[in-house]
């Protein structure tokens, strides 16, 4: 699968508006490369340190970092790629926007303490310059963030004509660890929960929509039944549509597949890529899918519409994830997710509500922004009063206040509500208090997604920090 992952940050004082950087007075062909975070925590034996670009590099680029102090020996460490001189060279190709490093822990050795490193020199300095977060230090143990500025990487790949290209990745968010993780939304159709019920759950980031077939019996699943079911082009369908689509709160009693029994009903599923020909639906393309218990935990028969015998696919239940992901076409089991405790929200194009002019309404959207409900996420919504400004509200507002505030645990609390969906900018009447799957409690506001406010679609920038 394609995964990746950096951790991700700035200053350690978080900024209430506008960005940590000091870019507002880049002329429009120059950009900054710094640290995607302050300092960053090594969880187990290794960890990627971070390089953020403020807009794609026009060329290829190498930015030589330098070891300005450490408490260990780097005899003790394995670098990547390997230190020069004792220097780091990274290299970030045309069109990147991130770059970063690995340090492993050597064979063997158990360092502590701490390592800091400094952006030293780009290779190219004509159309570039070294940011404001230009140090960052390496913890040889895990940290809990005070706070940070984040700009989560949803935009990768690709051309500037793809419409794909500004919400390529679901992007998972660990508040507390400063971290982010991507993961190309098409690279999974199914989850499988992997907790004490026997769940399905739809990919809502590669629009996968599902619909039962009535019937056990794989083979005897064929396309004129294909034909009688509901369409899954999946857009705006209203009732058709929440039939076919998982229930957006996460509540894993409203899912399409429903509780999975020991022999259970073949269903018909499509996702993005397998759903039209030419803009008209192509039920062919579908495939049928049935899942029943296994005693690790489920058994997998799909296959197109036409066939007769099934593919099979066994997925043992792994208590150290929420859910696994299974790839349709593929055939192969990926992470969907980082490990259950090891993300408390997410960012992603998904099927939301929406308040419009005519009422509620379901789609699918880009900047949908999920809380992780499996593990112990839950939401506070802190609205301004008469008078107050957003600065304001939210430099004061302390941790009696979060405990004090009521929180709601649906996944799509947050969903669209952090934006205008006419204006398209960040709304400023409010912020949210987030209670990540460790128990913290931290303050949470969006700080721009759109070019007018300063950022860039699919480059969404937040702002948190930890109550204590």
């Amino acid at each position: 699968m394609k995964k990746l992952f950096y951790a991700l940050g700035c200053a350690a004082a978080v900024c209430l508006a506008g960005g940590c950087d000091d870019d507002d007075d880049l002329g429009y062909q120059t950009v900054s490369v710094s640290f995607a975070v302050s300092e960053v925590g090594m969880e187990g034996s290794s960890a990627e340190v971070g390089l953020k670009l403020s807009r794609a590099a026009k060329e290829d680029l190498k930015v030589t970092v330098a070891i300005t102090s450490t408490e260990v020996s780097v005899s003790d460490l394995v670098f990547t790629p390997a230190l020069e001189d004792g220097k780091l060279v990274v290299s970030i190709p045309t069109g990147a926007t991130t770059a970063s490093f690995r340090v492993d822990k050597a064979a063997g050795e158990t360092p502590e303490g701490s390592m800091q490193f400094l952006i030293e020199a780009i290779s190219s300095t004509g159309d570039y310059k070294i940011g404001t977060v230009n140090e960052t230090k390496l913890s040889f143990s895990p940290i809990v963030s005070t706070g940070s500025e984040m700009q989560l990487e949803g935009k990768a790949g690709g051309s500037e004509g793809d419409a794909d290209l500004k919400y390529r990745n679901i992007v998972y968010v660990d508040l507390s660890n400063n971290r982010q993780v991507q993961v190309y939304r098409k690279t999974w159709d199914l989850g499988f929960y992997c907790g004490d019920e026997f769940r399905v759950i739809l990919n809502s980031a590669y629009k996968t929509l599902a619909a039962g077939s009535g019937k056990t019996d794989f083979a005897a699943v064929t396309l004129e039944d294909a034909d009688a079911a509901p369409s899954l082009l999946g857009s705006m369908m209203g009732d058709s549509f929440e039939k076919n689509a998982d229930d957006t709160s996460g509540d894993l009693a409203k899912t399409v597949f429903g509780e999975i029994a020991a022999d259970g009903e073949v269903f018909f599923v499509a996702s993005e890529d397998n759903k039209t020909t030419d803009g008209v639906e192509d039920r062919t393309l579908w495939y049928k899918v049935k899942v029943s218990r296994s005693e690790a935990g489920y058994k997998v028969e799909y296959g197109k519409v036409g066939d007769t015998s099934p593919k099979v696919a066994e997925i043992a239940k792994d208590p150290l994830c929420g859910f696994i992901g299974f790839s349709l076409a593929s055939g192969e089991q990926v992470e969907a997710q980082p490990e259950a405790k090891k993300w408390d929200l997410s960012w992603s194009y998904a099927a939301a509500w929406s308040t419009m002019n005519s009422g509620p309404m379901l789609s699918f959207s880009q900047d949908v922004i999920t809380i992780n409900r499996h593990s112990g996420a839950a939401v506070a919504t802190v609205m301004l009063g008469e008078g107050e400004t957003l600065a304001q509200k939210y430099q004061n507002y302390t941790l009696a206040d979060a405990q004090a505030a009521e929180f709601e645990v649906d996944a799509d609390i947050i969903g669209t509500t952090w934006r205008d969906p006419f204006g398209k900018k960040v709304k400023t009447d409010r912020f949210f208090v987030i209670r990540d799957c460790g128990g913290n409690y931290y303050k949470l506001q969006f700080l721009s997604f759109i070019e007018d406010e300063g950022g860039e679609r699919g480059r969404p920038e937040i702002g948190y920090a930890l109550l204590k």
